[in-house]
């Protein structure tokens, strides 16, 4: 999934009043201002409200649901790529809180998917380095998870844990 396709469904979102925040690999390139690989689809944090009207966007531009797995994720499936919308309950401290599976949550502590990053020479919002950091916890990393958070520790000066260190 290229990056004018990525802008292309930010568009469609944002034009549909959906507000969301670039997780994933498209977002540690956001926070990069670069693209270091090829990307298979677009991670989106958005609230759990917005859900429904993020498919009804995403519809209109020829995606279509492959995965309702709801409360954790919808997967929907277009020609140029794969949007994957990550449903989150909002709390009124701001923060909020994605469920997973086999009772796994994440936490979104306030303001964690408004970093200001760039795709395609246009700045866009999406997760911040600690936010990043804290979803490559808890599994075994595959080799663009090692290279996405070399990349990220080399540019925002953080500290790897293991198994990402050494």
């Amino acid at each position: 999934m290229g990056a004018p396709e990525v802008l292309r469904v930010l568009d469609a979102l944002e034009a549909a009043g959906v507000r969301t925040g670039v997780t994933g690999g498209w977002g540690i390139d956001a926070l990069l201002r670069r693209e270091t690989r090829t990307h298979g689809d677009i991670d989106l944090g958005v609230t759990s409200d917005a859900v429904d009207a993020a498919i009804a966007a995403l519809r209109r531009h020829g995606y279509a649901i492959a995965t309702d797995e709801r409360p954790a994720r919808v997967v929907l499936n277009g020609r140029d790529g794969k949007v994957d919308l990550h449903p989150i309950v909002m709390l009124p401290s701001g923060a909020g809180v994605q469920t997973g599976f086999n009772g796994q949550t994440f936490d979104y502590p306030p303001g964690s998917l408004e970093a200001e990053g760039e795709i395609g020479g246009r700045l866009v919002r999406c997760a911040t380095p600690a936010l990043q950091l804290a979803f490559h916890r808890g599994y075994p990393p595959r080799e663009h998870d090692r290279q996405d958070m070399a990349a990220l520790a080399e540019d925002f000066d953080v500290t790897l844990e293991p198994p990402y260190s050494g």
